[in-house]
């Protein structure tokens, strides 16, 4: 970024008429900057910035415009942008892994209430169970939060449908093993609140509520402080939105909460 204000205003002006005169080919050629690995750094993260903005808009009519744009797009030339920001959550750099991370979750908010991008969850899934390193698992459960955050944001659309939420759910609770890095317990636990807002189904069945409940129990007791506060985060909206599924668990939960207030 230029420090003189014309040159950014120059800059800006031709970033504008490049989306709105190809839509598609700008949204590639941001993906591909985003993706390449002999790109430096800050150019990446800009490049994945900018790729979110283009889908990303506070008004909801500005929103819902951009969403629609994406729509439009023909299906094989989108898949290879979106294949663009899989492979770009797998980067060996940090911060372009990170930026992948909210490029992509903006796009499957828009595809997966239709049952779109069903590569998003199973690469996902196999970012985090495979043989990947910690930073790419930790990405891609950001990713996987940063998607359950836009989905709660956005009012139109149809809902999340029970296939998909047992995909997140897979993917979240392997990430949250006690076993697992703090790091990715962490993640995973922060992905684990925002997906909460979709799980009814599963707080309704005995044995996925069982699994959900110990998994963020055993959470609770990580030496990690932000894996602990993460946890706890994730009990309190499960008591604000399903308080009546709680009650097998209450003994459990006050004698957790007691005695880390003791500590």
């Amino acid at each position: 970024q230029s420090p003189d204000l014309a040159v950014r205003t120059q800059a800006e002006q031709a970033l504008a008429q490049a989306e709105q005169q190809d839509f598609l080919n700008f949204a590639g050629a941001l993906a591909t900057e985003l993706a390449g690995e002999d790109r430096p750094a800050a150019v990446r993260q800009l490049a994945g910035i900018h790729f979110k903005n283009l889908l990303y808009a506070k008004d909801e009519a500005v929103q819902t415009s951009k969403h629609d744009k994406w729509k439009t797009l023909d299906g094989e030339p989108r898949a290879a942008v979106k294949a663009l920001l899989l492979q770009a959550l797998r980067s060996g750099e940090q911060i372009a892994r990170h930026t992948a991370a909210q490029a992509a979750a903006e796009v499957a908010a828009i595809e997966l209430p239709y049952n779109q991008w069903p590569e998003f969850l199973s690469t996902l899934l196999a970012n985090v169970t495979g043989d990947t390193g910690d930073g790419v698992k930790i990405a891609t459960l950001e990713c996987l939060g940063f998607a359950c955050e836009r989905l709660g944001e956005i009012e139109a659309g149809p809902p999340i449908n029970n296939e998909t939420t047992d995909q997140m759910l897979t993917t979240i609770v392997d990430g949250i093993r006690a076993d697992r890095p703090d790091a990715i317990r962490c993640a995973a636990a922060n992905a684990l609140r925002n997906s909460l807002l979709f799980t009814r189904k599963n707080m309704e069945t005995p044995a996925e509520r069982n699994m959900i409940m110990q998994t963020i129990c055993e959470a609770t007791q990580s030496k990690d402080t932000k894996t602990r506060t993460a946890a706890y985060e994730c009990i309190v909206q499960i008591a604000f939105q399903y308080y009546n599924n709680l009650h097998d668990y209450m003994q459990t939960i006050f004698k957790l909460t007691f005695d880390t207030i003791r500590t």
